[in-house]
This record gives C-alpha cells, sequence and structure tokens, in this order.
C-alpha cells in the first residue's frame, strides 16, 4: 500500500501515541506524550511540503520553465513539443497568450501551468488580462 503525506503524518502521530501510552501515569509521561506527538506531526508535515516541492521541481526538470515576475515574461527557449512550466510570481493572474492564437495558456496568482508548442518559430505573446505584458517564445 503506498501512503501519501497525510497518510503517513497520521500513522507517525498514532505510533508515537500509541508507544509513549505505554509508559507511567505520572503527569511528565503526559507531557511528553504530548511532546512527542506534536514533533512527529511536525516533522511528517515538514516531510510531506518537501515530497510535494520535489515533486513540482522534478516534473518542471524535464522541460523548460519561464517565470512571470513584476508583470514580465522571463525569456523562453524549448524543444518542439517539449513540456513548458510558467511559473507566476505575481500576485494577479496572467495568461501566455500567442499573438496567432496558436496557444493559451492560465495561470493563476502565485501558481504554475505547463504547455507545449509543437511547431518551431518565434512566437509573439501577450498576457490577455495585462494586454501591455508582451514578449516572445522561440521553439526550436
Amino acid at each position: 500500500m503506498i501512503k501519501t503525506p497525510r497518510t503517513l503524518a497520521a500513522s507517525v502521530v498514532l505510533a508515537t501515541l500509541a508507544i509513549a501510552g505505554c509508559g507511567s501515569d505520572s503527569k511528565s509521561s503526559s507531557t511528553t506524550v504530548a511532546t512527542a506527538a506534536t514533533s512527529a506531526a511536525s516533522s511528517a508535515a515538514t516531510s510531506a511540503e518537501t515530497t510535494a516541492g520535489s515533486t513540482g521541481e522534478s516534473a518542471a526538470a524535464g522541460g523548460a520553465t519561464m517565470e512571470i515576475q513584476g508583470f514580465k515574461f522571463g525569456a523562453l527557449t524549448a524543444a518542439a513539443g517539449e513540456t513548458i512550466t510558467v511559473t507566476n510570481g505575481d500576485s494577479a493572474k496572467h495568461t501566455v497568450t500567442a499573438d496567432d492564437g496558436s496557444f493559451d495558456a492560465k495561470v493563476d496568482a502565485g501558481g504554475t501551468t505547463t504547455f507545449t508548442v509543437d511547431a518551431p518559430g518565434t512566437y509573439e505573446i501577450h498576457c490577455e488580462v495585462h494586454p501591455k505584458m508582451t514578449g516572445s517564445i522561440t521553439i526550436n
């Protein structure tokens, strides 16, 4: 059975409580149980966040990446058919829209999205939400 980060966190907390519960009935034991459970939950949550971050990075590692920051498109050159990952560092929603209409990728504020472009060429792009945001993508 494959455990998700949430399932793993719950398992760690339950195991910690079960083991700690086998000790004496003194007040210090209760404090130790609570501290151990809190520590285990924190460790499991950190592990889950690291796993989620690593998954996102490895997905982008196989393709080209472009960042949107300060209402500006970052430079991008990619191979035809390659996965393009766009990361939006702004607090506003944007699009990466080809002027010729061949692609239109929406990316939420602070989010990421992926798309592909199959035909080589240089594509002029703009943001549908912010028309003054313009740039270009080169596909080899």
